[in-house]
């Protein structure tokens, strides 16, 4: 597998969250303001930890994307009653998806993470696969467990799974 220099890593999480800010003017009703971006990740597991950091220098203390400004806040996996107040949680690669989708999905939190299998096996609202070109997958499944819904032309751009 490749490995990305720093700052292509940097630029993938820069355009995941332009791409996240932009899809929360489509919920309906939109997120606006200033929103708590949880980043979920498993201590101990370098790439999960890595992605973490990523998004974390990223979303700096707080980055307008949108209509909404994003601010970060680090979560272990172990340690999921630190999702309260959040809108949004980003879910790093190689952690227990569905253990972070039990906990998020109750709190109507929008979880999204960079692995397309999230999304795809019902654990994630989205996935944002931001190499050459951007590809945003929905899952029906988790978002209606997290009584989202985006409005009609959104999905009409995106992949539904």
């Amino acid at each position: 597998m490749p490995t990305l220099t720093s700052s292509a890593a940097a630029q993938r999480s820069d355009n995941t969250i332009q791409v996240l800010g932009r899809a929360l003017s489509f919920l309906v009703p939109p997120f606006s303001g200033s929103i708590t971006v949880a980043i979920v990740y498993e201590p101990g597991n370098q790439a999960s930890v890595a992605e973490a950091e990523a998004m974390q220098r990223a979303l700096r203390s707080g980055i307008r994307a949108g209509g909404v400004t994003l601010r970060p806040r680090m979560v272990a996996s172990n340690a999921l009653a630190q999702l309260d107040g959040a809108r949004v949680a980003f879910v790093t690669r190689g952690i227990n998806y569905g253990r972070v989708s039990a906990a998020a999905g109750p709190r109507s939190i929008l979880t999204v993470s960079s692995d397309r299998r999230c999304a795809t096996s019902g654990q994630c609202v989205m996935s944002i696969s931001s190499g050459g070109r951007i590809q945003i997958l929905v899952s029906r499944a988790a978002a209606r467990a997290a009584n989202l819904r985006f409005n009609t032309s959104f999905l009409m751009l995106v992949t539904e799974v």
